[in-house]
């Protein structure tokens, strides 16, 4: 049987093929579990792209990624930000993605990135206004990256928590925060 990604409703992939059409590179984090599964839910993390920069990170590469927390005057804004180096030296694909903690999805997608041991990234190209399967990375979830995510995810519901209900925006804190955003995530130096 051929993998085919995620389950993905027909009108989440065609507003994400519709955003990668005005806006190019897309990514979202997404939640899942069984549906009488008791365990906590996975998060995966889909990219979408036209077919030729998706084809061109198939196979060996190597995926860094960033875990930034913005703290604003209209609330806390978290963005997952990483990107796929090919060995065969094509060009990267770089993108980002924002984690709301005031809603239930981003609350639950940064709880999994600090408790999951790999990372499932599934990338779709986009044909006909929606998105195609292409194939699917795992990436280890290491122990200093799951800390890291639960410290962000504790600032983030702090820094929540703290923002007086009537001034808590997330448009408007992404609006300002969106500024510092930076792409793409360059490798880490190697420690001789």
């Amino acid at each position: 049987m051929e993998p085919r990604g995620l389950d993905l409703p027909e009108r989440v992939r065609r507003s994400i093929a519709s955003a990668v059409a005005s806006r190019g590179v897309q990514s979202r984090v997404i939640s899942t579990r069984g549906r009488d599964s008791m365990r906590p839910p996975q998060g995966h993390i889909i990219v979408a792209a036209e077919k030729e920069p998706i084809d061109a990170v198939r196979g060996p590469a190597r995926i860094v990624r960033r875990l930034e927390f913005y703290k604003t005057f209209y609330g806390p804004v978290v963005r997952l930000a990483f990107s796929v180096y090919p060995e065969s030296g094509a060009r990267d694909l770089s993108v980002g993605t924002l984690l709301d903690v005031s809603q239930v999805s981003g609350d639950a997608a940064l709880s999994g990135l600090g408790r999951q041991k790999s990372i499932f990234i599934h990338f779709y190209y986009t044909e006909d206004d929606d998105l195609t399967y292409a194939f699917s990375k795992e990436v280890p979830n290491a122990p200093e990256q799951r800390d890291e995510a639960k410290k962000v995810l504790k600032m983030a519901r702090e820094a929540y928590t703290e923002t007086p209900e009537e001034r808590r925006s997330f448009r408007t804190a992404v609006g300002l925060a969106e500024r510092q955003f930076e792409l793409p995530v360059p490798v880490p130096q190697e420690k001789a």
